[in-house]
């Protein structure tokens, strides 16, 4: 059985087989009945929903028919729309990624490198140049509002209520810590790599809110639950005032440090590493406020003309010891192998999209900002500088052979149809592999496919030369070995 069946097998209940081309109907979710559905749907006005989950790997969520960690909600997304099983994000590290995505283009052409340093980088930030999504929503009478995690920049530009937010709660650091550990209730772990002793936090890893940025710690409760708190607030306040909104609701789970309210750790009694399940019940809250956002919209009568995406930034650390091994894809975070930049990716629009597919053709982070221009201004071309595609277009008309590139010096890699090259500048070595029989990633293919070797690095270098000097320096690389391959991280 080749790997693309394979996949094609686990994929969603009642899934069919697929191929690089295809598409997998599935049988939509049972939805609850809104209290009331408008007669008239504008679909000119969707609400968007974007959910960013931090450091989630593609082998653990059910979406995709594992059944390592149940992720019931996050499968509602998919089972009323579609689930992108070639997902990818623009960078295998958080402020890169997330860079790519608020706006739409490849943070490496406006010199948006490498990862925010949370003790250094002073003055590092997305460019105040650059537009985000809110930033292009906002004066077409949308509300926006940003929860969670921010890292773009920690400076008064950055600032989301500067960046197009009308409204912000959450922390402007790379991570922070979830709850205060000797609350009642909370299981915390320690791993391997602990980083730091868990207390309040300090500085752009305290919570804030407001243009002001005032405090606004409550250290006595679970950061997820705040984060999805606030969410559904807003849908509530918006729906009342009867405007369309933007949510861009940043969890920063399951990201460590591992804390969790006992009652999710104890779900997961079968798993014996206390690390794991940690991690586990971590996912399992994070999801559980996903249906709460999700249920809030059926129960205001939104879901139909709402677009729900749900994404992780990039994949799972290794070094910690809670990421997925029993899977090619479930760690990787810091490389450009899979398991860094494919992600979890879903999306649904029930008014304008039904219960579709799986759709295997590549799609990335950067179709967001395009898809949600397209649906509010669809008679508009979309801005020239946008570098993603509109992805129910995608969706009708999938493209396999869709060219992907990334890269943060000295690291590259790309992928067109089955092939990716992996490059380090540094090391002087390049890999070719073929991702349909070989998804870890093992074999290469150099020497018997120098066509495709010698095209692929010929992209790579395109994309290279076309880019600006970094705004901040580099960090570090170092070699690091995932899941037993030995490969290079850029930090």
């Amino acid at each position: 059985m080749t790997f693309r069946n394979a996949i094609a097998a686990s994929l969603l209940a009642g899934a069919c087989a697929i191929g690089m081309t295809g598409v997998v109907p599935v049988q939509a979710a049972a939805r609850r009945v809104p209290a009331s559905v408008p007669a008239k749907v504008d679909l000119t006005r969707p609400n968007v929903v974007v959910v960013l989950v931090d450091d989630l790997d593609w082998a653990d969520v059910s979406t995709y028919g594992r059944t390592d960690v149940p992720t019931p909600n996050i499968d509602r997304i998919a089972k009323t729309g579609v689930a992108f099983s070639s997902g990818y994000v623009a960078a295998s590290v958080c402020a890169v990624s997330r860079a790519g995505l608020m706006t739409g283009r490849m943070p490496q052409r406006f010199g948006f490198t490498y990862n925010i340093n949370d003790k250094g980088d002073v003055g590092a930030g997305l460019p105040v140049g650059q537009k985000t999504i809110a930033d292009r929503l906002q004066p077409l009478g949308y509300r926006t509002a940003a929860f969670g995690k921010w890292h773009l920049g920690a400076d008064r530009q950055f600032y989301p209520t500067n960046r197009g937010f009308d409204e912000f709660f959450g922390f402007l650091a790379g991570e922070t810590n979830y709850v205060d550990p000797k609350t009642p209730g909370i299981v915390t772990t320690p791993t391997k790599v602990d980083k730091y002793e868990i207390g309040p936090g300090e500085g752009n890893h305290a919570m804030v809110e407001g243009p002001d940025a005032r405090p606004a710690d409550d250290f006595s409760k679970y950061l997820t639950n705040q984060i999805t708190d606030r969410a559904v607030d807003f849908i509530n306040r918006s729906a009342d005032a009867k405007q369309p909104f933007f949510s861009y609701v940043a969890y920063n789970a399951p990201h460590w440090p591992l804390q969790v309210p006992q009652a999710y750790y104890d779900r997961f009694a079968n798993v014996k590493d206390p690390v794991r399940r940690t991690y586990i019940a971590m996912i399992a809250a994070m999801d559980d406020g996903v249906g709460q956002i999700l249920d809030t919209l059926e129960e205001r009568g939104l879901r139909e003309n709402t677009i729900v995406v749900f994404l992780s930034d990039n994949g799972c650390p290794e070094r910690f010891g809670f990421c997925n091994t029993n899977h090619p894809w479930g760690s990787g975070k810091f490389t450009y192998l899979e398991g860094g930049t494919r992600v979890p990716f879903m999306m649904s629009w029930p008014a304008a999209l039904k219960p579709h597919a799986t759709v295997d053709a590549p799609v990335s982070s950067l179709d967001i900002a395009a898809t949600v221009m397209k649906a509010v201004n669809p008679r508009k071309p979309l801005p020239a500088e946008l570098e993603g595609r509109d992805l129910l277009t995608t969706v009708r008309k999938p493209d396999a052979d869709r060219l992907l590139v990334w890269g943060q010096e000295p690291v590259y890699a790309a992928r067109q149809g089955s092939k990716k090259l992996w490059v380090s500048r540094d090391w002087q070595q390049s890999h070719l592999y073929d991702l349909e029989s070989d998804p870890a990633e093992s074999q290469d293919l150099t020497a018997k496919d120098t066509a495709n070797a010698k095209r692929l690095s010929g992209e790579i270098d395109r994309f290279r030369t076309s880019l600006p000097d970094p705004l901040w320096e580099l960090h570090l690389t170092r070699k690091v070995k995932i899941n037993g391959r030995e490969t290079e991280m850029v930090y």
